[in-house]
């Protein structure tokens, strides 16, 4: 009797020590998918960067290639002009040399000009939002300098805040005579979602970050989580500013970024968009994370 207790304390032994394992394997795993993401991220940027390196040499190889070509051209009109004037007296050819240098000085000063002021064009800034992206690393500060590298103004706040590793800063662009945004929307799904959603008959499409991806919660278990965006006056009045807020309590302000109204286990029409939703939440408790929309 006493062999058989034992037994069954070894074989529940070994369940425990097999069900231990299991959940090492599995947050092992875990760490490793983020640690792909890292990775994955850096070669995409990193091609990305060698990319427009390599755009802007062949750039700028064709504009002196094209300046080299015309002042052979202009050279060569020079010695033409030269032969004629060799023809007239010396006081018709001190006239005409007068007259045709500075004509080429003037003409290459120009296209000098030209190119100078393309360069030093600024993007005039409007009053309402037109883009929003968003920027997930290991840091605020790599985000924040990431969205800044491609000319978005950053949200104070971290999205994810709560979560695991990956912060997640948004960015916003104020472009004039663009179409400006007029109303936010998310959706969290088991599934990937898709680029383009309708709610109340109005087109959304889907917010990405530069690397041209629309998931919050990439790198991380859980559900998808992606924002959506719509010019449509019929949405709402332009915004003009999002922030971002970390509370543990749960807010129900009507300008807070809200789910899509599209059916899935977690959604519920016009519930407050928590970014932390579809986390380990019955496990730790994580602090709720909003967007909030201003308009005039």
């Amino acid at each position: 009797m006493e062999e058989q207790i034992n037994i069954r304390e070894q074989i529940l032994n070994l369940k425990n020590d097999l069900n231990e394992l299991k959940r090492e394997n599995k947050f092992l795993i875990q760490k490793i998918n983020k640690q792909s993401l890292k990775i994955q991220n850096l070669k995409t940027e990193y091609n990305n960067d060698l990319s427009k390196i390599k755009n802007e040499m062949e750039n700028n190889k064709r504009v002196y290639e094209s300046k080299f070509e015309e002042m052979i051209s202009e050279i060569n009109s020079l010695k033409g002009n030269m032969k004629i004037t060799n023809k007239v007296k010396d006081n018709s050819l001190s006239k005409s040399n007068s007259f045709i240098v500075p004509l080429s000085s003037r003409k290459f000063n120009n296209i000098e000009n030209i190119q100078k002021k393309e360069k030093e064009k600024k993007i005039e800034i409007g009053e309402y939002i037109t883009s929003v992206s968003f920027f997930l690393s290991d840091s605020i500060d790599l985000s924040v300098e990431k969205l800044n590298y491609y000319g978005f103004k950053e949200v104070e706040g971290d999205i994810r805040n709560g979560a695991e590793d990956l912060v997640c800063i948004l960015g916003c662009k104020y472009e004039k005579n663009k179409p400006f945004i007029t109303n936010i929307i998310g959706s969290v799904s088991d599934d990937e979602e898709p680029e383009v959603i309708y709610e109340n008959g109005i087109k959304y499409m889907a917010i990405k970050d530069p690397l041209n991806n629309s998931d919050i919660h990439k790198g991380s278990d859980g559900n998808f989580l992606c924002f959506y965006y719509t010019n449509d006056p019929k949405a709402g009045k332009p915004i003009k500013n999002l922030r971002t807020e970390s509370t543990n309590e749960v807010l129900k302000y009507p300008n807070i970024v809200k789910y899509s109204m599209r059916k899935t286990s977690y959604n519920k029409p016009c519930e407050p968009l928590d970014c932390n939703r579809g986390r380990n939440s019955l496990f730790v408790k994580t602090p709720q994370n909003y967007i909030f929309i201003e308009r005039d």
